[in-house]
């Protein structure tokens, strides 16, 4: 076992390079056939593609990451613990319903909706058009609508109350010699783990069929707890990275199967997204966890094995990645709604997107941070306390 002063940097920069995936994957979103805020004239298909393949593991990644830092947030905080929760997810989830996502919905109402009105006039419409929406008691759905990209936040903190009861479990037992450990550490055993992610997506996705609703909360939430228990267990990373090939082609021949039959028709797209009770529901919801589960464990063995060695930036993009998480969408559709208008390739359209709203996200962050009314509200902590994200230790 190792020291409680060994850092677990691997998963600090998979953390750091899940959310720059994310970032990125939102500025190509404009050039790709689906639903979203603002559309290219022209889209492309190979934008299609890489958005299904990446849109099939990119938040299970995160969610996973987020499970392990978790658990040393709450070993750490201890009573403080749920407290901290709700400013750091909570706060700023509020926040950016209020300032930071309107932008957003004003331009998607411009350009799907028929929406006339200047920005003022949208800010006074904005309450009225949110709750017209039906989703009666779908908090998750509500979760989405209202807070677009930040759905995550208070995701998270729901995923949390849960957990805080397994911690106080497993604080009290020996996870390292229960049956379920034992089992899980055997060359196959991993793959027990995809179970509980099937069962879900089975049961759910016909009755929850919309993105941010309860089929995918519950795939999400698995993930979450295995990097709330097991990554921590230098025994559990060890097998992970023995088996990193496997998960690799694994990966790739779900992905190429799940690529190749939405796209031979657009009832299967259809079939894939909004399923009945069916064998191919079956089958492609074990595609579909066999992905996500392959792909993230991939990247666990390959960070672990590659990127556990400290840097003198790697803080620092930590402590950013919650300020710039929140902005920048925001910036990309704001930027991205004139960029669209432009003559020129779709590759560099989204080049360009990227990179002006990345970078002015982080320059916005570097002001916020010298500001401790907003680095309360964009989720850090306040000048002289404990400085954003710490690197997670063991």
């Amino acid at each position: 076992m190792e020291t409680q002063s060994t850092r677990l940097h691997y998963i600090d920069w998979l953390r750091v390079l899940a959310f720059t995936l994310l970032f990125v994957f939102h500025a190509w979103r404009p050039f790709d056939h689906f639903g979203w805020h603002i559309k290219n004239a022209v889209q492309s298909n190979f934008f299609d593609y890489l958005t299904l393949f990446v849109h099939g593991w990119r938040m299970d990644l995160i969610f996973l990451v987020s499970g392990v830092g978790t658990w040393f947030a709450m070993h750490s905080r201890k009573s403080l613990f749920l407290s901290d929760r709700l400013k750091r997810l909570i706060v700023p989830f509020i926040f950016g319903i209020i300032l930071i996502i309107p932008p957003q919905k004003y331009l998607e109402g411009i350009s799907f909706h028929g929406y006339e009105g200047s920005f003022f006039d949208f800010l006074k419409d904005w309450p009225g058009i949110a709750f017209s929406n039906n989703f009666g008691a779908s908090v998750l759905l509500w979760f989405g609508h209202l807070g677009a990209h930040i759905y995550y936040l208070p995701y998270l903190f729901v995923m949390t109350i849960p957990v805080v009861f397994l911690y106080k479990w497993l604080k009290k037992v020996n996870f390292s010699i229960t049956w379920l450990n034992k089992v899980i550490l055997t060359p196959w055993g991993l793959f027990l783990l995809v179970v509980p992610m099937l069962v879900s997506r089975y049961a759910l996705k016909p009755l929850f069929p919309f993105y941010t609703d309860w089929a995918d909360f519950f795939t999400y939430l698995w993930m979450f707890v295995y990097g709330f228990v097991f990554i921590r267990n230098p025994k559990f990373v060890d097998l992970v990275k023995r088996q990193m090939w496997l998960f690799l082609n694994l990966g790739i021949l779900g992905s190429v199967l799940l690529l190749y039959f939405v796209s031979a028709s657009p009832e299967n797209m259809q079939l894939n997204s909004n399923p009945g009770y069916s064998l191919i529901h079956l089958y492609l919801s074990f595609l579909a966890v066999m992905i996500s589960f392959s792909w993230v464990m991939f990247f666990v063995a390959l960070s672990a094995k590659r990127l556990n060695f400290k840097h003198p930036v790697l803080l620092s993009f930590n402590n950013a990645i919650l300020p710039v998480y929140i902005l920048h969408q925001t910036l990309i559709i704001v930027f991205g709604y004139y960029v669209i208008k432009w003559n020129m390739a779709i590759g560099l359209k989204f080049a360009i997107i990227a990179t002006v709203a990345i970078s002015t996200s982080i320059i916005m962050y570097l002001f916020i941070k010298k500001v401790n009314v907003l680095r309360v509200l964009f989720g850090m902590k306040r000048v002289g306390g404990t400085d954003g994200y710490q690197s997670i230790k063991k």
